[in-house]
């Protein structure tokens, strides 16, 4: 399969914890946009997480992890790790291309 390109379509930067804001991204040649993508950076490492959904119990009430945060649940996801990873790797060079400082610790 040959590689796949990542366009970035916007930037919202929003700082908490790992997240460093969300991007709309699209892949072209499946015309495939995603919206809402989180970024992220921890230990040295960054990458891009795909929308998710909060978890709703059978109260109707949102679900929290250990740590009192909201609980996710994957809305889409890739098959293996590897395609996931190359994804994030192409996703984050496209977003500095177009935004240099998304990742500067002062960013709003």
């Amino acid at each position: 399969m040959s590689k796949l390109s990542v366009r970035v379509e916007s930037f919202k930067p929003h700082r908490s914890h790992s997240l460093f804001g969300f991007i709309d991204v699209v892949i072209p040649e499946i015309r495939l946009r995603i919206r809402e993508a989180s970024v992220h950076q921890s230990n040295g490492r960054r990458w891009i997480g795909l929308p998710a959904r909060a978890q709703i119990d059978r109260e109707g009430q949102v679900r929290h992890d250990g740590r009192g945060r909201i609980a996710y649940a994957s809305v889409i996801q890739f098959t293996d790790r590897d395609t996931g990873d190359a994804f994030s790797e192409r996703a984050i060079a496209a977003l500095l291309e177009s935004y240099p400082s998304a990742f500067d610790e002062a960013a709003p």
